[in-house]
């Protein structure tokens, strides 16, 4: 009997390109960040007026959010990436030779176009090439290491242009160079057809006999679902974009290794996915897991606020990228898909939301934090790390009420 799917080999080579956009993801969400002191020289710009730039990434994510999954779905993948990678192209160029933050704030605004179309062009693609494989968690695994290793590159090429007193720029048009190189690949590699998921799967509707029930209360569950969703990404989002700040501001390290810490905490993150993988595989506690993750995220923070130290920032760069990097939001999102299943699109679209809302505007409101002290910025993040785990913990106790204790199967 003929096999009904291709063999995964077909599309390695398709695989890895698309999973090397991410590299560059992970470097646009800390490239701002890397370079704050440079584009406030260039733009004539205040602390505040550059995290506004940065919150455009996530403005432009949500305005972008829906209509590239539609556009994915209608036109199809190939097409999708490609405006991801052009879209990525103009944010690395566009942002680089701004003459000031209003004309950047434009460009950077592509930054979350690209990662809203890269998304619903990758995933869909993944399935529809591997469509007989279990491959939900490793595919966020895969997803979370690229975008780690991006972020473990980058310090260690700012820290080099900046001991030779070279043009900070560098990055940022070797990040469009390299994408649009393999956009060359992409524009002609062949991508599985839109219909290589079962169309029993896809397209049969649901009787009435047979109507899925949610099982959990959405003003009860969903709410603290988004709550953490927003904490989840603010925790390690906050942390990547001020640690080199704080650590120079309290004399931790020099400006060029005060770069480094985000280094240390894409360690933690990368080695992280995979171990968080294991254990969930193994039968752990989903909710418990997650407040166990946060309250050592929060714990580490205190530790670094109350004894600032080479020591101390080291550990909560590696607390956080372990424990807040690791895969936790990928978690929360499982529990959401399983405590309501009826509609699995429409409460994704509300996870996600919630991401994309932090990512436009902890930016901003903690650049207006870091006028008082760097400090200030990490007693907001442990503020809401408190929020988050209280959140995880209503979660815990509704988990646990429903008779929901046993592993999420991916």
């Amino acid at each position: 009997m003929r096999r009904i799917f291709m063999k995964p080999t077909k599309y390695r080579l398709l695989i890895g390109s698309l999973y090397f956009n991410y590299i560059f993801q992970g470097m646009a969400a800390i490239i701002l960040s890397q370079n704050m002191t440079e584009l406030k020289n260039q733009w004539q710009a205040s602390t505040t007026q550059v995290t506004l730039v940065m919150s455009a990434i996530g403005f432009g994510r949500i305005l972008s959010l829906y209509f590239s999954g539609y556009f994915s779905d209608t036109f199809g993948r190939r097409k999708t990436v490609i405006i991801a990678i052009l879209s990525y192209a103009l944010f690395f160029f566009g942002v680089l030779y701004s003459p000031n933050y209003q004309t950047a704030f434009f460009f950077a605004m592509f930054g979350g176009v690209s990662n809203a179309f890269l998304d619903t062009s990758t995933y869909p693609t993944l399935v529809e090439a591997y469509p007989d494989e279990k491959t939900n968690s490793s595919l966020s695994v895969l997803n979370k290491a690229f975008i780690s290793l991006g972020q473990f590159i980058l310090p260690f090429i700012t820290r080099f242009l900046l001991k030779e007193e070279l043009f900070f720029g560098w990055p940022f048009i070797l990040c469009a160079v390299c994408l649009l190189a393999n956009l060359g690949y992409l524009a002609f590699a062949k991508f599985p057809p839109l219909s290589s998921l079962p169309t029993e799967i896809v397209d049969e509707p649901i009787s009435s006999s047979s109507k899925i029930i949610n099982r959990g209360i959405f003003k009860i569950d969903g709410i603290a679902l988004l709550v953490f969703s927003f904490v989840s990404v603010s925790i390690f989002n906050i942390f990547i974009l001020w640690i080199p700040q704080y650590a120079e501001a309290m004399h931790v390290a020099s400006h060029e290794n005060s770069l480094i810490f985000v280094s240390l905490y894409s360690v933690g993150s990368f080695v992280s996915v995979f171990f968080t993988s294991g254990i969930v595989k193994k039968g752990v506690n989903i909710p418990k897991l997650i407040s166990f993750c946060v309250a050592i995220s929060g714990l580490s923070l205190v530790w670094m606020l109350l004894s600032p130290s080479f020591i101390s920032t080291v550990i909560a760069a590696l607390a956080i990228g372990i424990f807040a990097a690791g895969g936790i939001w990928q978690l929360g999102l499982a529990l959401m898909l399983e405590l309501f299943p009826s509609r699995k699109g429409r409460y994704t679209s509300y996870y996600s939301l919630a991401t994309s809302t932090s990512v436009m505007i902890t930016p901003y409101i903690t650049g207006i934090i870091s006028n008082k002290g760097m400090e200030y910025v990490f007693w907001f993040d442990v503020f809401l790390i408190l929020l988050g785990f209280i959140a995880s913990l209503v979660i815990q106790q509704r988990y646990k009420f429903l008779n929901l204790e046993k592993p999420i199967k991916n």
